[in-house]
């Protein structure tokens, strides 16, 4: 794993820097984390959901290596930031679904599909989304934290790597934001 974020970092930096063949290498080496973080997300969606996590990858790919160069930092920034704009994918999804028809298609999800968490929570995704915005005005590294557990199917160790904090300050702040949400969407 170190070698692989090592990489990573390195790649990010050439890519950075303007080596469009960094680009092209990077994409080969993320392309299947990116995808396990998809497939990762997409499975607590509701069984006839037309998402599948290689569209959802592609359209990830499409938005971050379209956009501006942005000044990586290493492995854990680009997953952080792959995390929040496959968020943002499926928010747009969501609201496309519910555009087409009236009263739109119910996107369940649960945080129970995140390792070592046992409550489960059916709702709207767009309904999480907003309270994830309003946990990130009360407790803005919290609502990271669940953003890249969430999302992004990052482990605790990952998260605090990405975050900088320790895996005990994630927990709490797992903990913490589990509880909030529950009772918020509750």
């Amino acid at each position: 794993m170190k070698m692989e974020a090592q990489s990573v970092t390195s790649l990010l930096n050439a890519w950075g820097a303007g080596d469009q063949t960094a680009g092209n290498e990077l994409i080969a080496v993320v392309y299947k984390e990116l995808r396990r973080l998809a497939a990762h997300y997409l499975k607590a969606e509701r069984p006839d959901h037309t998402l599948q996590p290689t569209a959802l990858v592609h359209e990830l790919y499409i938005k971050l290596f379209s956009a501006e160069p942005i000044a990586w930092h290493n492995r854990g920034h680009f997953l952080a930031v792959a995390a929040r704009q496959i968020r943002h994918l499926v928010i747009d999804y969501a609201r496309g679904q519910r555009a087409q028809k009236r009263g739109g298609a119910e996107c369940k999800f649960s945080l129970a599909d995140v390792p070592e968490v046992e409550v489960v929570t059916d709702g709207r995704i767009l309904d999480l989304d907003r309270a994830l915005s309003r946990l990130s005005e009360l407790d803005e590294r919290a609502a990271k934290v669940v953003e890249l557990r969430y999302f992004g199917g990052l482990t605790e160790k990952e998260v605090g790597d990405v975050l900088e904090i320790s895996v005990p300050t994630v927990k709490r702040d797992w903990e913490f934001a589990r509880s909030w949400l529950l009772k918020e969407l509750g």
